[in-house]
């Protein structure tokens, strides 16, 4: 089971098109968004990976959220305000865009997998037996670096894929 995580796409729609190509060629059962899409037609594009349930929640900079809310459940996604905490094949997700409280969550010791976004940062680790996941940012804009994570569900292997 592989799921594709990616965060801050920020409207940046030519990374958003090569992200979904690597989530399209990487046959992802599960799309991961931690947040700050931005507009309805960037959500739009994450449709196009077929047989990938697309789960979502908003960030600091979705400010449409009616029409995105909209536009991702028209093609089966869902999208959350503030958290989603959800079970895949087992594993306990926690997913949120800001980390103000990942450092809780992680001592909690409740979850498998934490997610989260906003800082354009990539920051892989294992934590316990709890593995956190922010893939940085999609744009490119403030780090430089462009890219998206596949998590293999069954094993909790992390591949890191830049999209420039």
């Amino acid at each position: 089971m592989k799921i594709g995580i990616i965060s801050d796409t920020h409207d940046h729609h030519a990374n958003v098109l090569k992200a979904v190509e690597v989530f399209k060629e990487q046959k992802v059962n599960y799309l991961l968004h931690a947040g700050d899409i931005v507009s309805p037609f960037t959500a739009k594009a994450f449709a196009e990976v077929s047989g990938a349930k697309f789960i979502a929640v908003f960030g600091n900079n979705d400010g449409e959220k009616l029409f995105l809310t909209s536009t991702i459940n028209s093609f089966g996604g869902e999208i959350h305000e503030g958290v989603y905490i959800g079970r895949i094949e087992g594993k306990r997700i926690f997913m949120m865009h800001t980390p103000s409280v990942i450092d809780e969550v992680v001592e909690s010791r409740k979850f498998d997998l934490v997610i989260y976004g906003h800082t354009h940062n990539r920051d892989i680790r294992k934590v316990g037996e709890t593995l956190i996941i922010n893939p940085g940012e999609s744009t490119d804009w403030l780090t430089g670096r462009s890219c998206v994570v596949i998590l293999e569900l069954d094993d909790m292997g992390v591949e890191e894929i830049s999209l420039i």
